[in-house]
């Protein structure tokens, strides 16, 4: 009985410096980050060309690479109209991106956050815009399953969501406890670009 005692003691140990030597292993970077992805990201740019301008009406013609011709009003906030020509070039990109970063206890804190800006060209140059968003909500990793992967998240209001992992690597070197900050981007750029010579 006394052998069985000191063996049970030596695994307990065993297992205690095992849980230990893995916890030291984790690793975290200055932020606090343990793991960060981009889920999905795209970019689309479509381009057309002016074929006619009404300055009076505030509306520009355009034909789009298939062929396909689209009027467009043009508001108050659309400066330097009287920059646009016939055979101008238009040029419209969006950018979208998923992606998540996950953080040790501390180094977050769970909520909705949202940031964002627009830019447009100044007055005499040809007209174009950009803007950008980006909606970041934070969430406590409450429970983490291995069949199927997933994590059942802790939401900033306090209702729970399980969620499937796709990828398992995402899992690793997290815990439950940390942090998930998931970050939706947009941004759309529009501008006008004089016709080639």
């Amino acid at each position: 009985m006394f052998e069985n005692t000191r063996f049970r003691i030596l695994v307990g140990a065993v297992c205690a410096l095992s849980l230990v030597a893995c916890s030291a292993k984790r690793e975290v970077d200055e932020t606090g980050t343990v793991q960060a992805a981009t889920v999905e990201e795209r970019v689309v740019e479509a381009h057309a060309t002016v074929t006619k301008v009404d300055k009076a009406k505030r509306t520009v013609t355009i034909k789009r690479a298939d062929g396909h011709s689209v009027t467009l009003d043009l508001g108050p906030e659309v400066q330097n109209i009287d920059q646009i020509d016939p055979g101008d070039e238009v040029i419209a990109a969006y950018y979208e991106s998923v992606a998540f970063d996950v953080k040790v206890p501390g180094k977050a804190t769970p909520g909705v956050t949202v940031v964002g800006g627009a830019d447009a060209a100044e007055k005499g140059q040809k007209p174009g815009a950009m803007g950008a968003r980006m909606v970041t909500v934070t969430s406590t990793i409450e429970a983490i399953g291995d069949d199927p992967p997933s994590v059942t998240l802790k939401g900033p209001e306090g209702g729970t969501r399980k969620i499937r992992v796709k990828n398992p690597a995402y899992l690793e070197n997290v815990e439950v406890g940390d942090l998930v900050e998931m970050i939706y981007t947009q941004a759309v750029a529009v501008s006008v670009e004089e016709k080639a010579k």
